[in-house]
């Protein structure tokens, strides 16, 4: 699918004034490595640039918006096999995101509300897998389960002293 998506850049650009493509190659270059490396923080933030310039762009629209999606549907491949760390950082990018593209909305095939409640999912299955874990003497399985989780909600007080205490048992071991 990344493939095709490339291919149908490299179309579009061509369908350019020279002007625009000669600026445009590099960014969408980029997008489509990190894309392709899987950060999707980098890509959405070259994005969020290029989108000044190009919002009235429908060619490049649709290839935000086609991005986006595959995004998407990385996550929900992640969550399908039970990669709930990856799953829910790339929801969590999305999400935390999501004013930059909330103007695709009817376009696009999610909004926060799925987004946050995939969220929730996802950090239900991290704390659960990471406690089990835990309980079972796993500590190595649960210190990396609940790093996954603080990667998706920094915050989690409750989880970073879980994180903590596994932490000082395994030194102690």
């Amino acid at each position: 699918m990344l493939s095709a998506c490339a291919k149908d850049k490299s179309t579009v650009l061509s369908q350019k004034p020279t002007g625009e493509a000669k600026s445009a190659d590099p960014a969408r270059d980029r997008i489509k490595h990190h894309i392709s490396a899987g950060d999707y923080q980098k890509a959405i933030d070259i994005y969020r640039i290029e989108y000044k310039k190009y919002q009235k762009d429908e060619a490049f629209i649709k290839e935000y918006i086609r991005d986006l999606e595959h995004m998407k549907s990385a996550a929900d491949k992640a969550s399908a096999k039970n990669d709930f760390g990856s799953a829910g950082r790339t929801y969590s990018i999305l999400a935390k995101n999501y004013t930059d593209f909330k103007q695709f909305d009817d376009s696009l095939s999610f909004d926060k509300a799925n987004l946050n409640n995939w969220i929730t999912t996802c950090k239900t299955a991290l704390s659960r897998r990471g406690f089990q874990a835990y309980r079972e003497g796993n500590i190595k399985e649960a210190i990396s389960t609940w790093e996954d989780y603080l990667e998706i909600d920094p915050g989690n007080q409750d989880v970073r002293r879980a994180l903590n205490t596994a932490k000082t048992q395994q030194k102690n071991l």
